[in-house]
């Protein structure tokens, strides 16, 4: 009896969608620079992102939001025939909720900060939605890279460099909770304003986030690559002529 931890997907890769997600989280996170020069009476270290759609050029902080949405879409487009396994199929499902969760963020502005309850129907789904998407990207990519390196044979070649990236949003995430619970949660309401760091914590955690995209859109590029699926199938028949060996 013999049993298979790998499996090979003939299932093509979309380089389509792949350059997709890269050129969208980019862009968002291009935009993101760009918008604090265009509104410099935002301080980026006491304002959050979201303020950036209030107001002047609101419209473009929102297109950023849908962007970035576009982009997740991109990558769960292209992982979708490459992912196998309950693992890598939970954390594809994740993943599809921070798209919905990048896209609400996009259409339901925040509320003016700083906010005072009770909210707005559409301040409360834009921290529903932009909370969603912040804390469950995280475990969407260790679900996702240890899925391809457990359960397929073409992304197991570059396992090393998947399993070293999946933690990297859940650093950056680790980060912005741990500076919140040390420095801005014992402050209560009165965390913001001039000197209250909440703008910076959260674009570090996006910026790993982006790191995290581009480095599996990059990655599925090179695995769709002719010469790296030859030489993928090649292993895959030795691998199961050994097994054929070892069963008789």
């Amino acid at each position: 009896m013999t049993t298979e931890s790998l499996t090979h997907t003939s299932a093509p890769i979309s380089i389509t969608a792949a350059w997709g997600a890269i050129a969208g989280i980019v862009s968002y996170q291009i935009l993101l620079i760009v918008l604090i020069f265009l509104r410099p009476d935002l301080d980026p270290s006491w304002h959050t992102i979201s303020e950036w759609a209030i107001g002047r050029y609101g419209w473009m902080m929102s297109a950023g939001f849908l962007i970035s949405a576009a982009s997740y879409a991109a990558l769960f487009v292209m992982l979708r025939s490459q992912v196998n396994g309950i693992m890598g199929r939970v954390g594809l499902g994740i993943l599809l909720m921070c798209v919905i969760g990048a896209f609400g963020v996009g259409i339901c502005t925040t509320d003016p900060m700083p906010i005072h309850p009770p909210l707005s129907a559409r301040g409360t789904l834009h921290v529903i939605f932009g909370t969603s998407q912040l804390v469950l990207l995280p475990f969407a990519a260790l679900f996702i890279n240890i899925g391809l390196t457990r359960k397929n044979e073409i992304w197991a070649r570059s396992r090393w460099l998947l399993l070293w990236t999946a933690g990297l949003p859940l650093f950056g995430f680790s980060a912005f909770v741990l500076y919140s619970a040390i420095f801005l949660f014992p402050m209560g309401p009165q965390a913001y304003g001039p000197g209250v760091n909440i703008g910076w914590p959260p674009r570090f955690a996006f910026f790993t986030y982006m790191l995290w995209v581009v480095t599996l859109a990059w990655q599925g590029i090179r695995c769709s690559r002719p010469d790296r699926a030859v030489a993928g199938l090649n292993r895959k028949i030795q691998y199961d002529r050994k097994n054929s060996v070892v069963s008789v």
